[in-house]
């Protein structure tokens, strides 16, 4: 079974991920439009993930466009794996 971690970057900024680096994690970073750099070191951690770490650059502006994206993420998980 896979663990989700959807990190809203905008909001949260983890200083690291080695937690989720143990395997069964998929790590998805959302940026928003307005954001135009992560910190090295927290995207060197997610390539360590061997394709388990995902960043995913939202291009819509707007109140709620990145909540709204990972909604539509949660649910397009809910139904490719629903355990």
């Amino acid at each position: 079974m896979t663990a989700y971690v959807l990190i809203d970057f905008e909001n949260v900024q983890p200083k690291e991920l080695g937690a989720f680096g143990g395997g069964g994690y998929k790590v998805m970073v959302f940026v928003g439009h307005g954001q135009s750099s992560m910190p090295v070191s927290l995207t060197s951690e997610l390539l360590d993930l061997k394709g388990a770490g995902e960043i995913i650059q939202i291009d819509g502006r707007g109140p709620n466009a990145l909540d709204m994206h990972i909604a539509y993420y949660i649910g397009r998980i809910a139904a490719t794996d629903p355990g």
